[in-house]
């Protein structure tokens, strides 16, 4: 597949292989919630058929369908976006988890609960490019991470997975983040160790691991799959007897009140190693920054 032919391809019929269907039509235009923010509720992606072009209003840009596989995976190689288009329009990958919720004009819950078909080794060509955006070495996912196939509502859908406590799994693909059974943190026990070090995801996680070059961590990790499961992380580090906490949490307000409830106890010493990565958001997003300058350097 070329540019050329990239181009001609129909964008609705693009993101609906992809599992993203519209939220209203109005004339030419299709709207749709913005698959580059999984939780938005108003729609603010636009595609205008006539002109098979796209705008997103909370980015303030749009494009052709190469522009739009390029911002949503992160991708440079213009090689690897046409690939990429050329394996989604052939459907060999539908790539997110997103239930399929969503018809024209109405907005109706899953009949049904998502159906697990398989877990495997990560495999999907589309999957491993969305962990190299996020700069994650494939080698180091296949350690932690694995790849679900599920059906809803008739359709198949595959995602990142990374297995929780509670036996179900947080999983992560460029369009959606969610889970698969119940939610739970993950802990990873050191029985030799009394410190855990606290991620707020599995990219901060791996990305850690990167960043020290390392393929597993020094101390007991706990890996919260979310803020809201903070106090489930307090009991589970009390029945560990953990008494040094060291904390790699956002810097937004959902962070700030998750260092302040594992404080609250005093019953361990407590680290904020969130310095390392000041002025981002987040370890995924520090550890890219330094990808990139790296990169820059190398050339």
């Amino acid at each position: 597949m070329n540019s050329k032919q990239a181009k001609e391809l129909p964008l609705p019929d693009f993101l609906s292989q992809l599992g993203y269907q519209p939220a209203n039509v109005r004339g030419p235009d299709i709207w749709y919630r913005s698959p580059f923010r999984p939780d938005e509720r108003t729609p603010s992606f636009k595609i205008d058929r006539n002109k098979n072009v796209w705008f997103d209003f909370g980015l303030g840009q749009g494009g052709t369908i190469i522009d739009f596989v390029q911002h949503l995976y992160q991708l440079n190689d213009v090689s690897r976006v046409l690939s990429t288009i050329a394996d989604v329009s052939g459907g060999v990958v539908r790539l997110t988890a997103a239930l399929p919720a969503r018809t024209l004009l109405v907005e109706a819950a899953p009949k049904e609960k998502p159906v697990i078909e398989g877990v495997t080794p990560i495999r999907d060509p589309a999957l491993e490019a969305y962990l190299a955006s996020r700069e994650i070495p494939l080698d180091l996912a296949r350690l932690y991470l694995q790849e679900v196939s599920y059906r809803a509502e008739g359709r198949p859908y595959r995602a990142l997975a990374f297995p929780n406590d509670s036996g179900g799994f947080e999983v992560r693909n460029p369009g959606f983040k969610g889970t698969l059974g119940t939610k739970d943190i993950t802990y990873l026990a050191n029985a030799e160790r009394r410190d855990a070090t606290i991620f707020e995801g599995a990219f901060d996680f791996l990305s850690a691991l990167a960043y020290y070059r390392r393929e597993r961590p020094a101390s007991n990790v706990l890996v919260l799959n979310s803020t809201g499961m903070v106090e489930r992380a307090v009991e589970r580090l009390r029945g560990a007897g953990i008494d040094r906490l060291q904390t790699y949490l956002d810097h937004d307000e959902g962070g700030e009140r998750a260092r302040a409830f594992l404080e609250a106890p005093g019953m361990w010493e407590m680290v904020d190693a969130s310095g390392l990565y000041r002025g981002h958001k987040d370890m995924n997003a520090f550890w890219k920054a330094c990808r990139q300058r790296s990169d820059e350097r190398d050339r």
